[in-house]
């Protein structure tokens, strides 16, 4: 899906130093690539396994461009992003492209709105997300699993705080990512790593804990019956700007929780039975 930046004609023009060196340099997770026809900005996003890229051009690459508002002159700089990735993603994607047209003044065009026109937030997410299902349709060798859009808000949530979450906690602590598993029957599991004694983070809607006793032996354990011995060393992290419960062993706790793991030995299931999942495998229903 690619949307094109266009500019009133009369602002002033782009200063592509200023738009190269001086912002897209500066964010991170970005690298800039160029030869003899463009100039590619990667930007990565950390813990989804994705990324999009901005692409500055020497030529068009509108098609129709004749239809289009005649105030606006192309910019020669579009933007690409992934096809079929959970709307979560879009609303990281977009609030990046947004503070791109608010700092540079652009105007943006898609092919399937009328025209070029300011940036929108919700229009853009809702055309991204039509267009994500016709792509489905076109490419049904793609395939997404569908899961309640507001459980999938919440698992989005938690992966895009990972960066932040020990210096929320000010404790020395794993925040690892979640796991997702799929069964033969195409049901989707959540899960997290706890390597032993390790102070880790445990975020909601988990079916399992892949306790690593040592390199290479991980054993599978129903959330509940994790939680039945090891509840009650937990701790909930309190901060405002989380709205999703998030709990967490810190080291005393781990230590403690270290000595039960022979109670769970009995419950353990084997990961073989399950396929490991990209985050950007799901999709809301």
């Amino acid at each position: 899906m690619t949307l094109y930046f266009f500019k009133n004609r009369s602002k002033e023009r782009v200063d592509f130093f200023k738009l190269i060196d001086e912002y897209f340099d500066k964010l991170e997770n970005t690298v800039i690539n160029s030869n003899d026809d463009e100039v590619s900005i990667n930007i990565n996003l950390p813990h989804f396994g994705c990324s999009y890229r901005y692409l500055i051009t020497k030529r068009s690459r509108v098609t129709s461009f004749y239809r289009l508002n005649s105030n606006y002159v192309n910019t020669f700089l579009l933007c690409e992003i992934p096809d079929a990735v959970p709307q979560f993603v879009f609303r990281q994607i977009l609030k990046q492209v947004e503070e791109l047209c608010s700092k540079f003044e652009f105007a943006i065009y898609h092919e399937k709105i009328d025209d070029i026109r300011e940036f929108n937030m919700f229009e853009m997410i809702a055309v991204l997300t039509k267009e994500r299902t016709r792509y489905l349709s076109e490419n049904p060798d793609v395939v997404r699993y569908p899961i309640e859009q507001d459980l999938l808000n919440e698992i989005c949530t938690y992966q895009s705080l990972l960066g932040e979450i020990t210096n929320i906690v000010k404790d020395d602590i794993v925040a690892g990512p979640y796991i997702i598993l799929k069964d033969s029957a195409n049901h989707i599991y959540f899960s997290v790593n706890w390597s032993v004694g390790l102070p880790t983070t445990f975020p909601p809607h988990l079916d399992f804990v892949q306790i690593e006793e040592e390199e290479n032996l991980v054993n599978l354990v129903p959330i509940q019956i994790f939680y039945k011995y090891v509840e009650k060393y937990m701790y909930e992290i309190k901060d405002g700007s989380i709205d999703i419960k998030i709990r967490y062993l810190n080291e005393v706790g781990s230590t403690k929780a270290r000595k039960l793991i022979k109670k769970m030995r009995k419950y353990v299931l084997s990961t073989y039975n399950y396929e490991t999942m990209k985050i950007t495998d799901l999709i809301e229903k």
